[in-house]
């Protein structure tokens, strides 16, 4: 299975939301891994996020729950070594803000999570 290309940031989310993806405008995808929990609930977060990746979730019409489960019961998806130089991962905040908010996972504006990791 083949990862497209993605962005990964930590950032605070709320604490019943551990990771999100996000499809981004160009193609690639911005995965958003939540700060709040430790280094080893952080790289399940991780790993399950690009499962959905994986399995082209964002593009089957499965329900949410096929999806979710197949995405935690699969066998862990290899995490990539971080790219060598950075790069901008998310052209617009104010699209992800707009998802947050549709799935009720934003509460305060998102300019209150701080900023991104580079």
């Amino acid at each position: 299975m083949r990862i497209p290309d993605h962005f990964v940031r930590v950032i605070e989310l709320p604490p019943a939301v551990k990771g999100v993806t996000v499809p981004n405008e160009d193609g690639t995808f911005s995965v958003y891994i939540n700060s709040l929990y430790d280094d080893e609930t952080q790289r399940h977060a991780l790993e399950h996020e690009l499962e959905h990746l994986a399995r082209d979730h964002f593009y089957k019409a499965e329900s949410l729950a096929i999806q979710e489960a197949e995405a935690e019961n699969a066998a862990p998806c290899p995490v990539p070594a971080p790219p060598e130089t950075p790069r901008r991962s998310y052209p617009s905040l104010r699209a992800l803000e707009r998802f947050l908010r549709s799935i009720g996972a934003l509460e305060k504006p998102i300019e209150d999570l701080g900023e991104p990791m580079r």
